[in-house]
This record gives C-alpha cells, sequence and structure tokens, in this order.
C-alpha cells in the first residue's frame, strides 16, 4: 500500500512539457480518502465534519485525479443524500470521466442508480472518449444498467415529454447506443429497451454513415433486422459513405436468408445500387459468397439482376470470371437467364476474360481459371468477333512469359524428389518380396513361396510398373529442368514426365495393397480385403481438384441436358482462340481420364495371367 505522503502528493509532471491542469489541485487528506475507499458511511461522514477547513471537495483530486466521489462511487447507494458528495456528481477525473462513468464501468447498479437520481442529466454526459453512460452500458451487454439510466435520465431544462437527445446515448465516432445494442449477445431485449425510450435512434447515422440497420445487417441477426424492420423501413434506403445499403452489407458478409429478410420487407432491395452500380448479387460474387447466389437461385430477384451491369458495364457473371471462382460461375451459367455473352466497357464477354486469366504457358489443366473456361465455351459462351492475328497478339497466345523457364525449374526438382522415392521403394521391394524365400538347400533356392499365387504374380507387376514409371520420370525431368535444352523440347519432357510419374504412383499404392493381401489373406482375409479397399481412398483423394469437374456438369446439364455432356459444342473458331486444350466436351474429359487408370490396371491384372 502506499504511504500516506505518495497520496497527498501531486501528480509528478517532469516528463510532461506541459503540466496538467489537476495536478495544481489541493489533495484530498489521507484520512479522508481512506475513509472513501472503506465503504464506511458513519466513517466518512465523521472524516467530513471533522475539519472545517478542509480544502473544498469539488476541486480536492487524488494523484489520479479522481475525486471524493469518483472514489466513493460505491458509497452513493446507501447515501445519495449526502450534501458534500452530491456537490461533485459532475467532476470529472483526468480521462474527463464522472462517477457514473465509473460506476457503469464496474457494472455497480446500486451505485448508478444513485448518481443518477442526485443529478438525472449525468447519464448524457459524455467522457474523455467521447462515451456517455448510457452508451457505455448498452455497449457492455448490461441491460438492468440500462434501464436504470434511460428511466432516470432527463437532460437540463428539459419538459417531462420532450424526446431525449440522441448525444445523451453516444458514443466514439458519433455511435449511439442503438448501434452498439445490436452487436451485444441479448439483442432483441436491449434493442426494445432503447427504441421504447427513442424511436428516432434507429434512423441516426454514425461518421460511416451506417445505421444500426447497417450493423445488424453485418452481424447477421434476423430477429434483431425484424424488430428494427417493424420499426422502420426507411433505414434499409440509407445508403453509407460508400454507397452501400444494408443488403449490400448482408450480401457482402454472406448472409442469404437476412438477404431474404430485407427483400420480403422491401421488395425493391435488389434495386438498389451501390456507389460502383452494383446490387447485392454483384457484391456477393464480388467477395465470393457462393451461398447467396445459391440461396437465391430460381428466385425472381435473381431473374431480375443476374444481366444487370455496373457502371464499369460488367454483369454478375463478368465478376465470377474475374475472381476466378468456378463455383458461382457454375450457378450462374446453371440458370438459364442468364447470358454469357453480354459485352462490357472495355468490350469483353465472360469468355474474354476467362481466356485472359488462363496461364499463356504451361498450366494445370485443373485450375479454377481453366475450369471456367471450360464451362463457358462448352456451353454456348462466345468470344468478341474480331481477326483472329489480332485476337493471338492481344491476348500473346503462343508467347511464353518471362518466368516460363523457371517453371520448368521449379517443378522438376518437386517432382524428381517424388520419382527417386518411389524408385527407390519399388527398387527395394523386389529383393524383400512377401511371403518369404524358398531356403538354399531347395532346388530352387532363393525363389519367391508365392510365386504360384496369382496375387504375388500381380503383386510383381504393379510394383514393376511403378519402377518403370519413376525410372523413366526422374531421367525425363532431368532433361525438363536442364537450362540447356530448348524450351519446347522441355515442355514435352514434362508432359511425359508427369504422365509416367501418375503411373507410378497408381503402381506403388496396387503394389502396396496387393503385397498385404498376399501376406493377410492365408491368416485373415477380412482385414486383407479391408486393406485393399482402404488403398481406394488414395485413387479418389489423390488429387482432390478431380472433383471440381462436378462443377461443370450442372450447367451443361440445365443448358445442353443429359445428352449435350456427350456432344461436341465447341466451335472451331472459338478452339483455335483458346490458350489452352480444354477438350471437345465433358464426356471426353472424364474418359480421358478414366483411360489412364483403365491402362495401369489392365496392365498390372492382365500380364498377372502370364
Amino acid at each position: 500500500m502506499s504511504s500516506p505522503q505518495a497520496e497527498t502528493s501531486p501528480p509528478s509532471t517532469a516528463s510532461c512539457a506541459t503540466p496538467r491542469p489537476l495536478a495544481t489541485s489541493p489533495s484530498l487528506r489521507p484520512a479522508l480518502l481512506r475513509a472513501a475507499r472503506s465503504g464506511d458511511e458513519r466513517r466518512l461522514v465523521k472524516e467530513l465534519l471533522a475539519d472545517p477547513s478542509a480544502p473544498d471537495l469539488e476541486t480536492a483530486t487524488t494523484a489520479g485525479g479522481n475525486t471524493l466521489l469518483h472514489v466513493a462511487a460505491l458509497l452513493i447507494a446507501s447515501s445519495p443524500s449526502t450534501p458534500s458528495l452530491r456537490a461533485l456528481t459532475r467532476a470529472t477525473n483526468k480521462r474527463g470521466e464522472t462517477a457514473l462513468h465509473n460506476a457503469v464501468r464496474g457494472g455497480h447498479e446500486a451505485a448508478a442508480r444513485a448518481l443518477a437520481a442526485a443529478d438525472p442529466g449525468l447519464a448524457g454526459l459524455r467522457g474523455g472518449a467521447g462515451e456517455t453512460p448510457i452508451y457505455m452500458a448498452t455497449a457492455a451487454g448490461s441491460l438492468g444498467m440500462v434501464r436504470v439510466l434511460i428511466k432516470s435520465y432527463k437532460y437540463d431544462d428539459a419538459d417531462e415529454d420532450e424526446v431525449p437527445r440522441l448525444c445523451s446515448c453516444t458514443g466514439p465516432g458519433r455511435r449511439t447506443a442503438l448501434h452498439a445494442a445490436v452487436l451485444t449477445s441479448n439483442v432483441t431485449e436491449m434493442t426494445q429497451e432503447l427504441l421504447q425510450w427513442n424511436p428516432a435512434l434507429v434512423k441516426e447515422v454514425d461518421d460511416s454513415g451506417s445505421t444500426p440497420l447497417h450493423y445488424v445487417a453485418s452481424a447477421g441477426n434476423i430477429s434483431a433486422l425484424k424488430l428494427l424492420l417493424r420499426y422502420d423501413t426507411s433505414p434499409a434506403y440509407v445508403s453509407d459513405s460508400n454507397g452501400l445499403f444494408p443488403v449490400h452489407v448482408a450480401a457482402k458478409m454472406g448472409y442469404g436468408q437476412l438477404i431474404y429478410e430485407l427483400c420480403k420487407h422491401c421488395p425493391d432491395s435488389d434495386e438498389k445500387l451501390d456507389g460502383k452500380g452494383r446490387n447485392f448479387l454483384h457484391i456477393a460474387v464480388e467477395y465470393k459468397k457462393w451461398k447467396v447466389v445459391w440461396h437465391f437461385c430460381g428466385t425472381p430477384e435473381l431473374e431480375r439482376m443476374v444481366n444487370v451491369m455496373d457502371y464499369e458495364g460488367n454483369t454478375a457473371l463478368h465478376l465470377a470470371v474475374k475472381n476466378a471462382d468456378q463455383m458461382i460461375v457454375s450457378l450462374l451459367m446453371a440458370n438459364k437467364n442468364v447470358l454469357p455473352n453480354i459485352v462490357n466497357n472495355k468490350g469483353l464477354t465472360a469468355l474474354d476474360l476467362a481466356v485472359l486469366a488462363t496461364d499463356k504457358g504451361m498450366s494445370y489443366t485443373l485450375n479454377p481459371q481453366v475450369i471456367i473456361l471450360r464451362c463457358l465455351a462448352w456451353t454456348g459462351a462466345v468470344l468478341t468477333p474480331r481477326r483472329l492475328d489480332h485476337f493471338i497478339d492481344e491476348f500473346h497466345i503462343g508467347k511464353a512469359s518471362g518466368n516460363e523457364l523457371k517453371k520448368f525449374s521449379n517443378i522438376a526438382q518437386n517432382l524428381v524428389v517424388g520419382s527417386v522415392l518411389v524408385s527407390t521403394v519399388t527398387f527395394a521391394a523386389v529383393f524383400t518380396l512377401p511371403g518369404g524365400t524358398i531356403s538354399d538347400g531347395h532346388p530352387h533356392g532363393g525363389a519367391p513361396i508365392l510365386s504360384h499365387r496369382y496375387t504375388f504374380k500381380a503383386f510383381v507387376m504393379a510394383n514393376t510398373l511403378a519402377f518403370v514409371g519413376s525410372t523413366l520420370s526422374t531421367i525425363w525431368l532431368t532433361y525438363a529442368g536442364s537450362d540447356h535444352v530448348h524450351p519446347l523440347l522441355r515442355a514435352l519432357y514434362m508432359f511425359f514426365s508427369v504422365v509416367c510419374m501418375e503411373q507410378a504412383t497408381r503402381g506403388m499404392v496396387a503394389a502396396f495393397a496387393l503385397g498385404a493381401y498376399v501376406v493377410l489373406s492365408p491368416v485373415t482375409e477380412r482385414i486383407a480385403v479391408v486393406v485393399c479397399m482402404s488403398t481406394i481412398a488414395t485413387l479418389l483423394l489423390r488429387n482432390p481438384s478431380n472433383w471440381q469437374l462436378g462443377f461443370l456438369f450442372m450447367p451443361i446439364k440445365r443448358r445442353l441436358g443429359w445428352r449435350g455432356a456427350f456432344k461436341a459444342h465447341l466451335p472451331q473458331q472459338t478452339r483455335s482462340r483458346l490458350t489452352v486444350g480444354i477438350g471437345s466436351n465433358f464426356a471426353c474429359l472424364i474418359l480421358r481420364r478414366m483411360l489412364g487408370m483403365l491402362f495401369t490396371y489392365s496392365f498390372i491384372f492382365l500380364l498377372a495371367l502370364l
């Protein structure tokens, strides 16, 4: 505990360029300070009457700038009528806060009730941080404290029936108590209490131009939204300083159900545009909120918005292509009302943007940009009419970028690690065959014991395929990563090395499953089957990007029907302008991938019959 001398000495100002004004204020007597902190009313009153020549209690402070009322805030609850204390209700400490601010911050309702009763206008005074006690209580989520303060509040010289001033419940950034209330845990009760006290709060905006409805839209609280809209729907038509309406904020956060409620109360919500001329569908697409797009699929609101262009001429489909969001592109293209060939202010269709976004050199065929390119091209999207040679020059088709050679080196370095590992494992497996070998004393000493079994032969073929594929991949990757080889040859080596590596990994997985089955089946065939079946997961999850091809099926089925997946719908003039090969149709793409697996397992299980 600090010594009495430390309590009575004024705060040091040696480190400050300008001394604080409160540093020259008279200090509270140590005995009086201890009595105030004790919470004993009799002791405090005795000390107050003990020294008539004591400093004026309205100016006497502690080293922290707190008056006697700040220190004895809890005592006020039991002694609100002490004349010396009531005179200090509006005294502020160094933070510019009254004793009521301290009582609210500490959650002391009794003290707050007594202080508010002694000075009805005290709850509307701002502290140094710009917070009134009413705002502080609301932000803290203290419903009881809010009820105490708004019940007793009355600003100076006000009539009994006059509506409370808005400044009585404001906080930093001109936020009102209602702005804070809609973000609390007990939002419904708090909001109802404040709106019954002052209904005008629902229309007030903060420094960013946001109403409480904007805050509700950002939080996604549907019950609070319904409550505010029952009082007044006009805030739904107020935009903030960025031009965003509450429905745009909800779309930005991805709250589809909340947007639906807004559209029920305000049927023209789909016509509200932000500062860039974008509706809430544009906003949802820009921030990749696919659930909002999915929520409104097939609704009248979506049908009215899908082809609306912003001030740059971009539809929602243009923005989805720019963001490389294959999920949203698929959802939009599955809607027949979406027109994929609308041209924006730059003269580009959605397919033009997809071509621009695709890597011009070596690229991964399951990248989102390529998936989007396939989705648009296979469902009837077209490029803007122009000369083919101009198109090639403008989009730099066939011209490798400066980073293309770096790609070869980086990919080769990464793949060669895996190929060498597979080669090492499969090479060692030849000398540690499952089931062991025949002893040396036998005429066939050293031969595999289980060589007569079909599953063992299949194991050998799978291991052979893995070894050959990984070895070839390692050799070709050496050429692909060499700067002395021409880029065209490096690309060719890279392609074949990737194909061989795929076969090698499939063979290694099959060799593991077959080897485990050969060893375990004589003992427990059920476990052997479980081990073999579990390896199927590696085939299904080997490349999660394969599942993204499912995004292509829905728009193809909706626009072209079931047979559309098996028909070639890519015109030659469009094919010649694309930067990557995408195949003729969806069925060919799937079949080509299945043929790779078919070759692997045909090689293993057919040659094992020899």
